[in-house]
């Protein structure tokens, strides 16, 4: 069975298996999800991202999986 996240974060082949193309979830409304509560748990998590959700001012990004600067 192939392994659906087995590539590299740009999008290059890993050690485990082909790249694949993840779907595309951009379209889903997270607030209708939230307020349908169900799955219960899905909602549940989706609440706690929302509640969670930083502000435009205050949102980044960290991608701290490469080598060391001083490699």
């Amino acid at each position: 069975m192939e392994n659906p996240l087995s590539a590299a974060p740009d999008g290059r082949p890993s050690a485990a298996g082909p790249a694949v193309l993840l779907p595309d979830f951009s379209d889903v409304d997270v607030y209708a999800v939230a307020a349908a509560g169900e799955p219960p748990v899905l909602a549940g998590a989706v609440a706690h991202l929302l509640r969670n959700w930083p502000s435009d001012d205050e949102a980044g990004a960290c991608f701290d999986n490469g080598p060391d600067d001083d490699e």
